[in-house]
Formats: structure tokens, C-alpha cells, sequence
């Protein structure tokens, strides 16, 4: 029988993906296929994550840069 991914799982697999987690580190880590992950990538939830942590990289890039004496 298939596992079933959690939302929770999702995201942590999409964060891994963001900091350069290959497919197969990120399906070893969680226990699922190589497989599994590349199709998770396909979905809806996982392309409004990913644009969530680019958002917030860009903030936090935007903060550093107003912080950061010149």
C-alpha cells in the first residue's frame, strides 16, 4: 500500500529541494521513491510553497541589505 504524503511533509520536502537537496537525498531522508519526489514537484501545493520561500529569501535578502553599512 502507498504511503500518503502530509502537507507537513510536503513542505519540508520542498525547503530541503530550496537548499539544494537532490531528489534523491530528499526521497531517502523522508522514506519515499526518487520517483514520488519529482511528481510532488508537479503539484500545486508544492509550486505555491516553493514561492513562498522565494518571497521570503527575498525579504530577508532586502533586510540585510538595509542593514548592512555601505
Amino acid at each position: 500500500m502507498p504511503k500518503r504524503v502530509s502537507t507537513k511533509q510536503l513542505l519540508i520536502a520542498c525547503r530541503m529541494s530550496f537548499d539544494g537537496k537532490s531528489n534523491r537525498e530528499i526521497a531517502s531522508e523522508l522514506g519515499f521513491t526518487e520517483t514520488t519526489v519529482s511528481n510532488w514537484r508537479k503539484l500545486e501545493i508544492w509550486q505555491e510553497f516553493e514561492a513562498e520561500l522565494i518571497d521570503a529569501y527575498k525579504q530577508q535578502a532586502l533586510n540585510l541589505e538595509s542593514v548592512t553599512p555601505s
